[in-house]
């Protein structure tokens, strides 16, 4: 288990510090003893930018994990292959299959904006896992997570194509970064499609450890229905967390529901705050 761990948001929606730029996105360096890694890339090139200005050195980024195939998580890796590479990328296979969001005015491309071929030959190695795997001692990928509760399901708004069929996307390719420290798991999340609490307690079977440090990252509970919302954060409360830390697509009815429950747990991050073991 690590005693060291240090998170810092280099991409997200909110941002107090004038010097920093926020997106529609999120990316978390993550740094533990044995080196460091990246988790997603927000949308653009506002990580590297904002990278340079918290005088973080991407040149020492081991790899690359990829939480899913949504442009707000994946878009920033070309601008960041074309500055550090090559460069390990783990992902699932279905990272590039081609994503839709129905939408009010239409059907909305939402997938991955670059080519896989194109990024490979700017150096990124694509690294595809279906299964669990520890990537770095006590840093595990999630590989696929298993669809358990009834109340975290996919909308049916998000759609795949498929030959020249649009299907519905059941987001298989969601993965989550899980970290088995001293003081309990701390699991990241892009989007937490798979759900929140499927997901926490996919990496307790995983690690064996059913403590929980701290749920870091999106929640996909924004526009949810309320019930959705409600049952979510009721049922994640219960597997105790010592640590909310809600970024990017959570809504502000989620986090109101957990500040509400625990005040004390949750931690209003923006754009370049830094999460460390012993906070």
């Amino acid at each position: 288990m690590l005693s060291q761990l240090t998170l810092t948001v280099l991409c997200e929606n909110r941002v107090v510090n004038p010097e920093l730029k926020a997106e529609q996105g999120l990316s978390i360096l993550v740094e533990t003893p044995e080196g460091k890694l990246l988790f997603d890339t927000g949308q653009t090139d506002t990580l590297l930018q904002n990278a340079k200005t918290l005088n973080v050195n991407l040149e020492e980024i081991k790899m690359v994990v990829l939480s899913h195939g949504h442009y707000d998580m994946t878009g920033g890796l070309r601008h960041l292959v074309k500055q550090i590479h090559p460069v390990e990328v783990y992902c699932h296979p279905n990272l590039f299959n081609k994503k839709y969001k129905i939408m009010e005015k239409g059907r909305v491309d939402i997938g991955v904006p670059w080519e896989k071929s194109e990024l490979e030959k700017l150096g990124a190695k694509f690294i595809l896992k279906t299964s669990p795997k520890e990537i770095m001692k006590d840093v595990w990928i999630s590989g696929e997570i298993p669809r358990l509760t009834s109340y975290e399901y996919i909308d049916e708004s998000y759609q795949e194509k498929v030959l020249e069929s649009f299907i519905h996307d059941e987001l298989h390719d969601d993965l989550a970064l899980i970290i088995n420290t001293i003081k309990g798991l701390v699991v990241l999340l892009g989007c937490g499609h798979a759900g929140p609490v499927n997901t926490i307690k996919h990496a307790m079977r995983i690690t064996g450890n059913n403590k929980v440090h701290a749920i870091m990252g999106g929640m996909h509970l924004h526009r949810a229905p309320e019930e959705k919302v409600y049952n979510i954060t009721k049922n994640l409360s219960e597997l105790n967390p010592d640590f909310f830390i809600p970024l990017h697509c959570c809504g502000f009815r989620c986090i109101n529901y957990l500040y509400n429950m625990y005040p004390k747990r949750v931690l209003l991050y923006n754009v370049g705050d830094t999460f460390s073991l012993g906070i």
